[in-house]
């Protein structure tokens, strides 16, 4: 089925959840949701829910959609500390949104990216967040570490899940 007919009970569900005071976790991995999915999301952890683990693993919501998330993530929301991204076609675009609202948002410890294109800029942004005396995401808690060949950044990945999608 196409992503509208996928996804066009996530708006209403989204808006349901917006007086949600008990659901802490939401595995919406391998639904074909894309960036209008993510956005509908987005509004609702701009309302900062008791929801602390969110999984769009193996979805499609791209740039655009992680950057509504990220939006949400640096400017309002302080529970989530849990999100799932890997395999969503995101680009360095969409990663670096979500490393610097990383630098604004203090809860969200736990990131899962890999399977999205980590070109060099994502790489160096994301090795930034893990490096220092007190960096911002420690290796444990993210599926990619970054490493160095001739003065370049990649990210592998490690095989940290909290659980497998």
């Amino acid at each position: 089925s196409s992503g509208i007919n996928a996804e066009w009970p996530l708006r209403p569900g989204a808006e349901s959840l917006k007086d949600n005071k008990t659901l802490m976790y939401l595995n919406l991995a391998c639904n074909k949701i894309s960036e209008d999915g993510a956005r509908a999301f987005s509004s609702l952890l701009k309302l900062n829910t008791p929801l602390k683990q969110l999984s769009f693993a193996s979805n499609r919501i791209g740039n655009n959609g992680l950057a509504a998330l990220s939006e949400a993530i640096a400017t309002n929301n302080c529970n989530l500390t849990t999100l799932w991204i890997n395999n969503n076609g995101i680009t360095e675009m969409g990663l670096c949104a979500l490393a610097a609202a990383l630098r604004s948002n203090i809860t969200l410890s736990n990131i899962y990216l890999w399977g999205n294109e980590l070109k060099n800029t994502a790489c160096n942004a994301f090795e930034q967040l893990m490096e220092g005396g007190k960096p911002r995401l420690l290796q444990h808690n993210t599926d990619v570490v970054p490493y160095v060949v001739d003065g370049i950044t990649y990210l592998a990945e490690t095989g940290h899940y909290l659980f497998s999608h």
